[in-house]
């Protein structure tokens, strides 16, 4: 489906295997600014059709950046190696990498305090096999951070990227973050290049400030927390579901 009205702001979309097989040239004509494509999943699992997926995003001009799909009862140098390793080099240009933290019942042997050293640790984990200048993006849903993680206010200096589907005008933003930085506004999203449904994206701020957290050269000055987005009100134009 083609844009109905134009963004103000940037908006894009997240793929995985699910997709099948991207068109992405079709998905550029669309407006795509940027795209968070999975790589891997727990200490083994990599996405097969994440290197096609990557080279056609950058190909097309679509910013792009990478996500890793927690398991916590996977160990947690085991899915540090397999993302740092399967992603390879951090790029200046792309976006930072993500933390994608889901289903609540695999987390329920584990304290508060113990899931969110595990999140935090993995994100370390992946800056020193990355570089420093790699600032990682932690994603969930909008009740994840209170129900499973009890809003631990550490969560706070990385960027958040939240999932809640909803018509209205913005998510629900968790505590202890004031305001999200994406924001994942639908799972039925249809576009031309992509068969079937996809994941719609809204950036929370201007082209300007999106470029502004793309991952810098080593040294280079810039963004690195999560004070990226805007906390704005504005109405999201963002395509029709």
């Amino acid at each position: 489906m083609s844009t109905t009205t134009q963004s103000r702001s940037p908006w894009g979309i997240d793929v995985s295997n699910h997709q099948g097989t991207i068109n992405w040239d079709l998905v550029k004509t669309e407006g795509v600014q940027f795209a968070f494509i999975k790589a891997t999943e727990g200490g083994s699992f990599r996405d097969g059709t994440f290197k096609r997926n990557w080279r056609e995003a950058k190909r097309v001009g679509i910013l792009r950046g990478a996500y890793h799909f927690f398991r916590p009862r996977s160990s947690l140098t085991a899915q540090q190696d397999n993302f740092a390793d399967f992603l390879g080099d951090a790029e200046p240009g792309d976006l930072p990498p993500v933390i994608d933290v889901e289903v609540p019942s695999e987390w329920s042997h584990l304290t508060f305090r113990q899931r969110n050293d595990m999140i935090l640790n993995w994100i370390e984990g992946i800056r020193k096999r990355l570089g420093s200048n790699v600032h990682p993006i932690i994603y969930m849903s909008s009740s994840f951070a209170g129900d499973v993680l009890g809003h631990d206010s550490r969560l706070a200096a990385h960027p958040l990227w939240v999932a809640h589907y909803t018509r209205a005008a913005r998510p629900t933003v968790p505590k202890p973050w004031q305001f999200e930085t994406f924001w994942q506004y639908t799972d039925r999203g249809r576009i031309d290049g992509v068969s079937g449904n996809v994941d719609l994206n809204w950036f929370n701020g201007s082209r300007e400030r999106l470029e502004a957290l793309l991952i810098k050269s080593p040294g280079a000055s810039g963004s690195d927390s999560a004070d990226s987005g805007t906390d704005t009100s504005d109405t999201c134009s963002c395509p029709s579901r």
